[in-house]
């Protein structure tokens, strides 16, 4: 953080101006305070604070980042001290926001115009005439200076903070993320806080789905912290409510009084709500800024839910088309839907990114869609598979990749992978490449374990289904061999969470639902 934003964040939160007089000479701290003692500017009074040496004002500076203007004596100690001074605040220091006027009881004209020429001060004056006559005229025109630099850095800050956060903001992967994170950025624009943690105002977000009638807050700061999954209506005042409402009838954000409220839809009829309570007015923020904030965040928000309900689309197809691979080997739908979930808690607990997690959840399904080119006398043969027919079999992960490889869609490419990948062998055993280790892509390797063990545990004209000791047990002969080793420990660690989702999708509910709908 630099010494500016320092003092942008004082400057709000300050009742008082504050002076810092540097002079040797006692007088001129008395007759400094007591001009000022009575003078407000703005409606603030100011708070004078004495440095007697370079030593104490510097002293007095690192503990006050918010000083409006400084008195200093020229030749405070000994001669030019105060242009050293000065030249260490604004160069070393870092600090160009205070306004610096320097005071003299020589009469010098060559070092005004040396001081005046080579070093950032606001002002040069003679300490007789500046007491008796322009103490108020110079203070006054230097904290106007100041409140205009403090304005004019804050907007900079803010433009960067909408620039950065707008761009992160469509990178967020939920829309819960994406308005909690939208009510963070705000809120550190309109209240000045800088980290999530340190948002301490009372505000909150929301979100309605096309298919509900109220909105439900996702985060609350403040009041608003233990309000989370209830309704606006329940959690907020009856002015607060009717601000909400008014937001929602012209869909835009609107500023009234100390509040803020936001209004974000989608085509797709998900809505989102932003109510932050402002620390004051805030004028300290060009609303301009809140305008181009405002208008980035709802942009961001149609995306984002749009590529939601593209992502549930393509979801929806791959899984239809896992069915219908699955159900021409007369194998049930949930077979593929099992494998998907099964393969979504393995990526995770791998740590693989929340990427890859999507798009091998989304591809898995699709597993063995090259067994649509397998006959069918073989693919639902009841017996054991002659050497030459199993031969034929093993062709279906072939098929799979020539008819996934060409695509440029991710979910497609990790498609094709997965189809290619999911019959090799840890060991180096398997097909169609013998691919060992490491060498095998973690999407195959995952796919492998989830499409074995629901195998196993499913019936099929070939076989029974095997009960889950005798699963458990192949996987632990297996651990290293046929399966990558940490999958395996992945597997039983979680073994709640598999034997949770083969029973919540087992192919008995699959043939109950079907049975349902045909009656």
């Amino acid at each position: 953080m630099t010494e500016i934003e320092c003092s942008i964040e004082e400057f709000y939160s300050n009742d008082y101006w504050k002076i810092l007089v540097v002079d040797d000479d006692k007088y001129v701290h008395v007759m400094v305070k007591e001009i000022m003692k009575d003078f407000k500017f703005e409606d603030k009074p100011f708070k004078i604070l004495d440095a007697y040496s370079s030593i104490e004002a510097l002293n007095i500076l690192a503990k006050n980042k918010d000083i409006a203007l400084i008195l200093l004596d020229v030749f405070i100690q000994y001669e030019n001290v105060g242009l050293k001074l000065t030249k260490y605040i604004r160069e070393v220091i870092g600090n160009r926001a205070a306004r610096i006027v320097l005071m003299t009881s020589n009469n010098n004209h060559r070092l005004q115009e040396e001081a005046i020429l080579n070093y950032d001060i606001n002002g040069y004056e003679e300490k007789t005439e500046l007491l008796a006559k322009k103490l108020y005229a110079i203070v006054v025109s230097s904290l106007r200076s100041y409140r205009d630099i403090i304005h004019i850095n804050n907007n900079k800050r803010a433009m960067e903070q909408v620039v950065d956060s707008s761009s992160k903001l469509f990178k967020k992967d939920s829309l819960q993320n994406f308005i909690s994170s939208s009510l963070c950025y705000i809120n550190s624009i309109i209240n000045l806080c800088e980290e999530r943690e340190s948002c301490n105002s009372n505000s909150f977000a929301a979100l309605r789905s096309f298919d509900e009638k109220a909105f439900h807050i996702v985060l609350g700061y403040g009041k608003y912290e233990n309000d989370i999954n209830k309704k606006i209506k329940d959690s907020v005042s009856k002015d607060d409510f009717l601000l909400v409402k008014k937001a929602l009838r012209l869909k835009d954000h609107i500023i009234i009084d100390n509040r803020y409220i936001s209004y974000y839809n989608s085509s797709n009829g998900i809505e989102g709500i932003i109510l932050i309570e402002t620390n004051g007015a805030i004028e300290h923020i060009d609303i301009e800024l809140l305008n181009v904030f405002h208008k980035n965040i709802s942009a961001a928000f149609e995306s984002l839910c749009l590529n939601k309900e593209i992502e549930e689309t393509q979801k929806e197809i791959l899984y239809i088309l896992g069915e219908v691979t699955e159900a021409h080997s007369e194998e049930t739908g949930n077979h593929v839907k099992r494998v998907s979930k099964y393969s979504n808690i393995l990526a995770k607990k791998y740590g693989l990114s929340n990427r890859d997690i999507m798009l091998i959840t989304m591809a898995a399904p699709i597993h063995d869609i090259g067994k649509v080119a397998i006959p069918d006398d073989i693919l639902m043969k009841p017996g054991k598979l002659t050497p030459k027919e199993f031969e034929i079999v093993k062709t279906h992960t072939t098929i799979g990749y020539d008819l996934l490889k060409a695509s440029n869609r991710d979910v497609l490419k990790s498609a094709a992978i997965i189809a290619y990948e999911h019959h090799e062998r840890y060991n180096g055993k398997g097909y169609p490449q013998g691919l060992k280790g490491e060498e095998i892509n973690i999407f195959g390797r995952i796919v492998a374990v989830a499409d074995v063990f629901d195998a196993l545990g499913s019936p099929r004209v070939y076989k029974k289904a095997w009960i889950i000791e005798d699963t458990l047990e192949y996987f632990r002969q297996e651990r290293g061999k046929h399966f990558d080793p940490k999958l395996v420990d992945i597997l039983f660690d979680n073994l709640d969470e598999f034997i949770e989702i083969k029973e919540k999708f087992s192919d008995e509910s699959a043939k109950d639902k079907a049975g349902a709908e045909e009656k």
